[in-house]
């Protein structure tokens, strides 16, 4: 089912700002429209186009986990910067922008673009009459503008962003915006212009070159990007590619790319009596399949949308491996789109090479480890070490492939891609534990993204309870990994069991530490992280439920005053964890309504100056869009232990409206289909991609199906008079 019109995009132009702009994607280019008509910007991206170049400096020799750990006893701050914290000012390695087009012609004034979800075509209009249609091909780096024959005079430029030439001074900046893109100092482009081409090819570094190319075919125009190890291929690769787009003809390839969307469009959909919600959600599947490729670089930090200001993109646009990352792959799995989101997890299966040579070389260990903050290779860029260098995070990437494997029951996964990855990350963390007093392992340094910041009070009393929380984690899967593969051992149950118990004040609930609660706003919930997102703490249990009780009513007295974007999708979360329908929803809200851009790209900071938190600032990342989208599927679908509960967190306002969802994925591959009309009566079915059994917690019974059966209405005459007792019970729990 294509998405409703509300979800669509729409603005009025001119679009002042590339961060505003009509974003199209296709997993290999990002391009974002905005300005004014009659000088239309087109700024192109390519994934995985970074300059990978390392300063002469390179990093300390000092760089290592046991210099950390002895600075972080000593209290050493500014040592501890120097080494560590000081690499990140650099402004090399980092993603770069690939240039950007101006369509130049049309007529001038305001205009309405719009940007339909359901074919991924963007169009733009003045008094109801379109002079422009745009789409970015799906499967090829090829962008097309199409224009009405009375426009086939219009002219096309492209320009490279403003790289300089190295006689530049380089302009200081700071981790959120790191200086000018003339810092960079690259080589001149070299023009090309060939069989009416028109564009350039510009050398990144040793490993690194790419083409912007465009070419005018009367009243359509059509450009790529390419990007290759040297400028003669990568010239080559973009002049063939404007070729075969040119044969093939503007019609033709935008029915290729229509029907792609409409097959895209079909694995899921969602129906709610809240358009908000909708727009949330279907603007997030939208981003995740514009911005991830199977075959391409997955999303960093802007996904395909670097930044074009000619500045280098927030944070160098890079891989942030202690939320970001995690938060952009995390809701794709029940969205039933597992190709765009296992483009992240091939990703990281490619980088452990280089994650066995970080472990060795900076935790002087065995096994597997990347740093927490890394560009495209995998290479440590800095940053607060305590966060930037926390091995636990590398555990949040073992949830990942552990979450594929649990949401699809893809056993030869399991098999040959989760174990493996969780054994390798478990021998790491094996050699850094050490024995404490009391017999339990705990950590030589420990700390809680991104408590105290980077002062001395972050190194937290081991072991945090983030660190805590994903060590039981890693443990207690990997028995679960080998009783599912069927050879149980014994030694990480005995590993876990050496772990202390997770550290709980009655008050206040999870702590930071052993000896200390969160007292102030913060916008990181990594002590929660037992409730979510690794959902060790279940509420039906009822020491549990106090426990999740007392921490997400803290958050709340704390209040919302140093949170940014994601912290209120995060906060949906642990209210759906509780099955507060009500706070979910008023959490989901109060992101839509102050964190979001005019197009959807979610900016971090209440940059409206509304009031719900003290960041005013707008850097765009795209990680709490999916973060919201994950809050979303998660109030309509619970899956957990092979228990299916439908409308987990449902809101009271929501108890007599029509609901429904299509194909949503519960685990072992099971979809779940669902509809509340507005007369009351249900509908519930589930289709396997694996055998398997499940309970359904709505209607009280199990079902069993083998691969590929669909089963509707599992529980016969009395179905519909237990989903209303259910409704009673748990509908309007706030």
């Amino acid at each position: 089912m294509l998405p409703p019109k509300h979800c669509n995009i729409n603005l009025t132009g001119p679009i002042p700002r590339w961060d505003e702009a009509i974003p199209l994607g296709n997993g290999i280019l990002g391009s974002l429209f905005w300005g004014p008509m009659e000088h239309l910007r087109i700024s192109v991206d390519i994934a995985g186009l970074w300059l990978r170049r390392r300063p002469q400096e390179e990093l300390d020799k000092e760089f290592t986990y046991a210099k950390l750990v002895e600075l972080a006893r000593k209290g050493d701050v500014a040592e501890t910067r120097r080494i560590f914290d000081t690499p990140y000012a650099r402004p090399t390695p980092t993603k770069i922008p690939a240039g950007h087009l101006f369509l130049d012609g049309l007529p001038q004034g305001s205009y309405q673009a719009s940007l339909d979800l359901g074919t991924a075509v963007a169009f733009f209009s003045q008094k109801g009459t379109t002079i422009l249609r745009a789409f970015l091909c799906m499967g090829r780096p090829v962008g097309v503008l199409m224009l009405p024959e009375t426009y086939r005079d219009v002219t096309l430029t492209v320009e490279r962003p403003s790289f300089g030439n190295g006689t530049q001074a380089a302009e200081a900046g700071n981790s959120v915006s790191p200086g000018s893109l003339q810092q960079l100092a690259l080589p001149d482009a070299i023009p090309e212009t060939e069989d009416g081409m028109i564009g350039f090819s510009q050398k990144v570094d040793d490993r690194t070159a790419y083409s912007l190319l465009c070419k005018k075919c009367g009243a359509t125009l059509y450009y790529t990007a390419v990007q290759a190890e040297n400028v003669e291929k990568a010239s080559q690769l973009a002049k063939l590619e404007l070729c075969a787009a040119e044969d093939m003809g503007a019609e033709k390839l935008l029915q290729q790319h229509k029907r792609w969307w409409q097959q895209y469009w079909g694995k899921s959909s969602l129906q709610l009596p809240d358009e908000t919600l909708e727009q949330l959600w279907y603007r997030a599947n939208y981003f995740l399949a514009a911005g991830s490729e199977p075959g391409n670089a997955p999303m960093p930090l802007q996904g395909v949308w670097c930044a074009d200001d000619d500045r280098l993109p927030p944070w160098k646009g890079d891989y942030h491996n202690d939320l970001n990352t995690q938060f952009t792959y995390c809701h794709y799995l029940t969205a039933n789109h597992p190709e765009q989101g296992k483009v992240f997890l091939d990703y990281l299966w490619s980088l452990r090479p280089q994650a066995a040579k970080f472990a060795r070389a900076f935790y002087g260990t065995a096994g597997e480890c990347l740093p927490s903050v890394m560009d495209i290779d995998g290479g440590a860029l800095g940053g607060w070490p305590m966060y930037s260098l926390s091995p636990t995070n590398q555990i949040w990437l073992c949830q990942m492939f552990y979450e594929y494997y649990r949401l699809t029951g893809d056993k030869e996964f399991l098999r040959t891609r989760v174990e493996p990855y969780f054994t390798a990350t478990a021998a790491c963390l094996e050699e850094l534990l050490q024995e404490g007093p009391d017999g339990k392992l705990v950590l030589p340094v420990s700390s809680s993204p991104e408590i105290h910041d980077d002062e001395a009070a972050s190194w937290l009393t081991p072991n945090s309870n983030y660190d805590l929380a994903l060590l039981h984690y890693l443990f207690h899967t990997l028995v679960e990994i080998e009783y599912q593969l069927g050879n149980p051992r014994g030694y990480w149950h005995a590993m876990e069991a050496k772990l202390a118990p997770l550290s709980v004040d009655t008050e206040t609930g999870l702590m930071l530490s052993p000896n200390e609660t969160l007292q102030e706003t913060h916008r990181h919930f990594s002590h929660a992280m037992a409730i979510e997102p690794l959902c060790m703490l279940r509420y039906e249990n009822p020491q549990d439920r106090s426990v999740i009780d007392a921490t997400v009513d803290h958050l709340v007295h704390l209040g919302s005053g140093q949170w940014v974007g994601f912290s209120f999708g995060w906060m949906a979360l642990l209210q759906i964890a509780r099955s507060n329908g009500n706070g979910a929803l008023y959490e989901l809200h109060r992101f839509a309504e102050h964190f979001l851009s005019r197009n959807g790209f979610h900016l971090n900071g209440d940059y409206k100056n509304s009031g719900v938190c003290d960041f005013h600032y707008r850097p765009f990342t795209l990680e709490a869009d999916f973060l919201v989208a994950h809050a979303v599927q998660k109030m309509l679908l619970r899956s957990e232990k092979n228990h299916i509960e439908v409308l987990p967190a449902c809101p009271q306002g929501w108890k007599n409206e029509p609901v429904a969802f299509q194909n949503l994925r519960a685990e072992n591959g099971l979809l779940i289909s669902y509809q509340r009309t507005a007369d009351g009566r249900h509908s519930l079915t589930v289709k396997a991609a694996q055998d398997g059994s499940w309970y359904l917690c709505n209607t009280h019974c199990w079902v069993t199906l083998q691969a590929g059966q669909t089963q509707p209405d599992q529980c016969g005459p009395h179905h519909e008079g237990i989903w209303l007792y259910w409704e009673y019970v748990h509908g309007g729990n706030v």
